[in-house]
């Protein structure tokens, strides 16, 4: 496993008075705004000079809209503010009931917001108000004697159970990794341009806070963070690394997990748990086409998740199959450097301007941001919103709208001619090009794309767009649907992943020997909440089917599971439970929500084809809601939900000396 200290991106704090100048000149107004309220509790603040305008688009609202004697207030009263918050004096309200935080972000974000965001955003303004550069202090759980608990994978959700289990003061669990590293999909691409199209800031664990030198962070960044956070959680000692699980038995008389697993060199070995915890990630197992004379081909051939380290595109033609976020991000960062560039495109993609694309996030606001928990926290919450539930309302479908086959509704449709200027004015003077890179299909239906250099680089001389498609590969090429052949001396395969195959890599035998691959079919996920799978008992997901978001950030919700696991196991400790799987009824009624929602959306759209859905058409990977219609429903975790199985409880003895 590699390591990597990223202390040295750590910013000093507290900050000089001539630092906390600086920073106050050039922050971002609301919610430097906030922070002067939220110390002073004056509440002349919350003046409408002072108050913000509405979020457009995702550039930041530097001056806030407002007039240039409001924002030199604001700016010359935070300096004091920052400098006694750095002193360690405490804010003059802090205890702010849901109605209260309804209204004051409604003011921050410049329009009305719904009192039932209160409680759910107020909840993040507090968490991230407090910098935890390690795991939170594990608080009273009554945990069994003897109970061991098992989590899959080390990626990102593999990192936020760790932190959930140390919270519990759970000391006995393994974590099994099938790799030798961490990080999960960071890990895995290493593609040339790989990086993150959600901003770093909400690409960060509440329990781990990271200064980020770039607004969106490249891969090898994003990498050094998880193994920091690896770190900072002290986990290695329960790791076992090159250790794949690939079966899970249920114990109906015992209510123990029997766990199968298997290393590089073929060496099977069986371990017990009391609970296992699945991080298994969704985007991992490559989706490769099965095309005639794959086999023949001479050249160097890969899927993107395996680009060779040691690779040399100069004087190469190279074939990139596939028009997604992987392709789009290779292209750019190798029509540099070889001879020619063919773009394989199955059907062109949505993509929005990325005026921060690789920018660096200035000093002073890195500073600011590494040393002002208080101001950290409404920095993150306008993120929040400008990339998540601003968003989702956008994609529902007006039954009404007369233009179905372009959009879903008006919303929609000023997306789609906010989108089409920009690529025609992108492409300008290649009405080719903008033929073939406007898409037919309504903007969302496919994941929204940031443009980092994907036009710029359809318009090189080295570099043409086929929009056929790809039906043969000889010795020496690819042959497309129209039956021309191009000689290539390298064929990328960006052809994405089974995302709809969950848990795909691991055979999971519940209650009476069911067989999770025999209840979900092929590629027909379903459980509740994204977490839990009726006839499954002690076994748990983060990340799981229909869970994901459809906009905002994966992070937040990964701990949002996380929480409500934890208050699951909890409760079930507390009054003496052995084993719990949630009702099939209940199941069944919330994935039935699910799909008559989804089949409101522009993710249910026939006129495309999208990973999000399985051969069926149904949207599998990502969920119909707001985050905070999922935060509602993931409230309480309330044990009713779930059947009680009698069983005695039986400790995993030999769990921890199988680590």
């Amino acid at each position: 496993m590699t390591n990597t200290d990223s202390s040295a991106t750590k910013k000093k704090t507290p900050l000089t008075d001539a630092e906390i100048r600086a920073a106050v000149q050039n922050a971002n107004i609301p919610p430097l705004l906030m922070t002067v309220y939220q110390f002073t509790g004056d509440r002349a603040w919350l003046d409408d000079r002072f108050r913000p305008t509405r979020i457009r688009g995702l550039n930041p609202r530097t001056d806030g809209g407002l007039t240039p004697e409001a924002q030199a207030e604001v700016r010359e009263a935070a300096i004091p503010v920052l400098a006694a918050l750095q002193a360690g004096e405490q804010p003059a309200v802090t205890d702010v009931d849901g109605a209260e935080m309804a209204e004051l972000i409604s003011f921050f974000l410049g329009e009305e917001i719904d009192s039932r965001y209160g409680p759910m955003l107020g909840a993040e303004v507090e968490r991230r108000s407090h910098f935890q550069r390690v795991a939170p202090p594990a608080q009273p759980v009554a945990v069994p004697a003897g109970l061991h608990v098992a989590v899959i994978g080390l990626g990102l959700a593999g990192l936020a159970a760790v932190n959930m289990l140390q919270s519990m003061g759970v000391d006995d669990y393994t974590v099994f990794e099938r790799s030798e590293d961490v990080g999960g999909v960071w890990s895995v691409n290493k593609y040339p341009g790989a990086g993150v199209d959600t901003p770093s800031h909400l690409y960060t664990f509440s329990f781990a806070y990271q200064d980020w030198a770039r607004h969106f962070e490249l891969r090898d960044e994003l990498h050094a963070y998880f193994l920091d956070v690896f770190g900072r959680l002290q986990v290695r000692d329960h790791v076992l690394f090159d250790t794949e699980v690939v079966r899970l038995d249920y114990d109906d008389e015992t209510a123990l997990w029997t766990i199968t697993t298997k290393n590089s060199g073929g060496e099977t070995r069986t371990h017990t748990a009391n609970i296992v915890i699945s991080t298994v990630g969704a985007l991992n197992k490559p989706k490769l086409p099965t095309l005639p004379g794959m086999d023949t081909f001479t050249g160097v051939q890969f899927h993107s998740t395996d680009w060779p380290d040691d690779l040399d595109l100069s004087d190469k033609h190279v074939a990139i199959v596939g028009a997604g976020a992987s392709s789009q991000q290779i292209a750019p960062a190798i029509s540099t450097k070889a001879a020619q560039v063919t773009i394989y495109q199955r059907s062109p993609q949505w993509v929005a301007p990325f005026p921060l694309f690789r920018k660096e996030i200035e000093e002073s606001q890195r500073n600011l941001l590494a040393s002002t928990p208080l101001f950290h926290a409404w920095a993150w919450l306008e993120q929040f919103w400008q990339f998540g539930d601003t968003v989702i309302h956008h994609l529902r479908v007006d039954p009404t709208w007369p233009h179905l086959d372009r959009s879903v509704n008006e919303r929609n449709e000023g997306h789609r001619r906010f989108f089409t200027r920009y690529i025609e004015e992108k492409l300008e003077g290649r009405p080719d090009l903008v033929t073939k890179a406007v898409p037919d299909y309504p903007p969302f239906g496919k994941r929204i794309l940031l443009d980092n250099g994907w036009y710029d680089t359809l318009k090189r001389e080295n570099v043409e767009l086929v929009t056929n498609g790809v039906t043969e590969v000889d010795v020496t090429g690819i042959v497309d649907s129209e039956g021309t052949h191009r000689d290539v001396d390298v064929i990328v395969w960006a052809t994405g992943f089974q995302a709809d195959h969950f848990l795909d890599s691991v055979d999971v035998y519940g209650e009476e020997g069911r067989r999770l691959r025999d209840v979900w079919g092929a590629d027909d996920p379903h459980a509740y909440l994204g977490v839990a799978v009726p006839h499954f008992p002690n076994f748990f997901m983060l990340g799981g089917p229909g869970s994901f978001p459809g906009s905002g950030s994966v992070m937040y919700v990964t701990e949002v599971q996380a929480r409500y696991v934890r208050e699951l196991l909890r409760k079930m400790f507390d009054e003496g439970t052995t084993a719990i799987s949630v009702h099939e009824t209940l199941n069944d009624e919330y994935n039935a929500t699910m799909d008559e929602l989804h089949a409101r959306t522009v993710w249910s759209h026939q006129g495309f084809s999208t990973y999000y859905r399985n051969s069926k058409g149904r949207v599998v990977f990502i969920m119909p809601f707001t985050n905070l219609e999922y935060w509602e429903r993931i409230q309480g975790a309330n044990l009713d939900d779930y059947h009680r199985h009698d069983v005695t409880y039986v400790p995993a003895a030999d769990a921890t000396a199988a680590v």
